[in-house]
């Protein structure tokens, strides 16, 4: 069941390197992003273009652990391998990148790679208090005012607002294919819904709309004819999935499972809650309120999960974790005794971008899903 949609996305997508280096071309300066923490309406209100960077591809770790130890995030040191070995066209587009506090190994490579490119770390507060939303709000100003340096433009009232709102309408679409997909059956695929979240990192917000804008007409008909996809309907939390990083949704839905549903930055993280006003204050505010492991005492984010299962009609849960990543792995823990109390399903993955462990987690995957 082929998605015109997904076509137009793809081809976008192989189109937007030109299209990215003829807009630096005319002046426009690039800003690489890592996190869904970084506000990218100030970006766009700079007549700026805000671009992801993560990596999620196994072929740079190589050159990366030329200068980071072997046992860290595979993230953090795909990402930094591909800014050393100049492959990605969008890191070697990005005029200045924007980094945050997010883990201590993040943390410490934007050390390395502000020898490389131009950095920008956000000290992000772990704690979700009034305290700690004023330094954040401070963190967001000083961002502003960075970003208005390097642009050469003033982000002004009026372009801030429009920036809210063209950002605000892209969430409210992801909202609303979050919502057909908890329809029997589901009307896409978790691979197809990964593969928009991954790109929608590196398209211009008004491709990403038209692409967004397309397809939930195309879903909404699947919903109606009562067409799509069946199978044990699976939920996935934990780190995000970004770009060149399948394994775990190609695998489960190899196993009978279908995926409805993704808590993590390639997923909910990105599109819920609206910026509500058109101030800094505004800004910040909806950005504190990601509810990223990072997070002490995240109780808000336990909560969603289980309001997600819900929802989307969910089976069973995979909580899915990078080698390393030590914020998510030992939150998972937690949650997996908070589902478990209430009798959901959940299965702990732990991997990295190789292929080495396919096999072994298609078994693990298969008794799951057979089992629930």
């Amino acid at each position: 069941m082929e998605l015109k949609a997904m076509n137009n996305l793809m081809t976008k997508f192989s189109n937007r390197k030109n299209q990215l280096y003829g807009e630096k071309e005319e002046g426009k300066k690039v800003f690489g992003l890592f996190c869904s923490f970084v506000p990218i309406e100030l970006v766009l209100a700079s007549n700026s273009i805000p671009v992801g960077l993560c990596g999620g591809k196994n072929d740079t770790i190589a050159i990366a652990e030329e200068d980071l130890p072997r046992n860290i995030c595979p993230l953090v040191k795909s990402s930094y391998g591909f800014k050393k070995a100049k492959s990605c066209p969008y890191f070697e587009a990005a005029d200045v990148v924007i980094g945050e506090t997010t883990c201590d190994a993040k943390k410490k490579m934007f050390e390395l790679l502000e020898n490389l490119v131009n950095t920008h770390v956000m000290q992000l507060p772990h704690f979700k208090d009034e305290k700690s939303l004023n330094l954040w709000i401070s963190e967001v100003e000083e961002l502003k005012e960075l970003i208005e340096k390097e642009s050469g433009n003033t982000i002004t009232e009026e372009a801030l607002k429009e920036a809210v709102d063209k950002v605000n309408k892209m969430r409210k679409l992801f909202y609303k294919i979050y919502d057909l997909r908890a329809n029997h059956p589901s009307p896409i695929k978790g691979s197809d819904t990964l593969k928009l979240f991954q790109f929608a990192y590196l398209l211009d917000i008004n491709d990403t709309i038209e692409v967004l804008e397309e397809l939930i007409p195309e879903l909404e008909d699947r919903v109606n004819n009562k067409e799509g996809y069946t199978g044990k309907r699976i939920l996935i939390t934990g780190c995000p999935m970004v770009a060149g990083n399948t394994k775990i949704v190609d695998l489960i839905e190899e196993c009978n499972g279908i995926v409805v549903g993704e808590e993590s930055c390639t997923g909910t993280r990105q599109f819920e809650n609206l910026v509500e006003g058109y101030t800094v204050k505004d800004l910040a505010e909806r950005y504190f309120k990601i509810p990223c492991a990072v997070a002490y005492k995240n109780e808000e984010r336990i909560k969603r999960i289980k309001e997600l299962v819900k929802e989307l009609n969910v089976d069973g849960v995979v909580y899915y974790t990078l080698q390393y990543c030590h914020t998510f792995n030992v939150e998972g823990a937690k949650i997996e005794k908070e589902l478990k109390e209430e009798n959901i399903p959940i299965i702990r993955i732990e991997t990295d971008y190789s292929e080495s462990d396919k096999e072994q987690l298609k078994t693990r995957l298969e008794a799951f899903i057979e089992m629930i």
